[in-house]
């Protein structure tokens, strides 16, 4: 179960990102994403969105995290089929 705080300013605090970047480092390892790629982009804005709805446990965040990438990659590529 997340823990569940809130920040008033809405700032992500030093232990925050720390914990943020863990997970999108572990992750963009886990999949082999370039830190720099639109994937990663994806990726680390998904991970901020987790955070700005008030999810904060580090494992928590990983597996839903996994479950949005199993979903993207999963999903049929429709920008392919309008370009055939």
């Amino acid at each position: 179960m997340a823990v569940l705080h809130t920040s008033t300013s809405g700032i992500a605090y030093p232990g925050d990102l720390e914990t943020l970047k863990r997970v999108y480092d572990l992750l963009c390892s886990e999949r082999g994403l370039c830190h720099r790629g639109p994937a990663a982009e994806d990726l680390a804005k998904a991970t901020m969105d987790l955070f700005a709805q008030g999810v904060f446990d580090e494992n928590e965040i990983a597996e839903t995290l996994r479950l949005y990438l199993d979903r993207k990659t999963s999903a049929p590529n429709f920008d392919a089929a309008l370009a055939a």
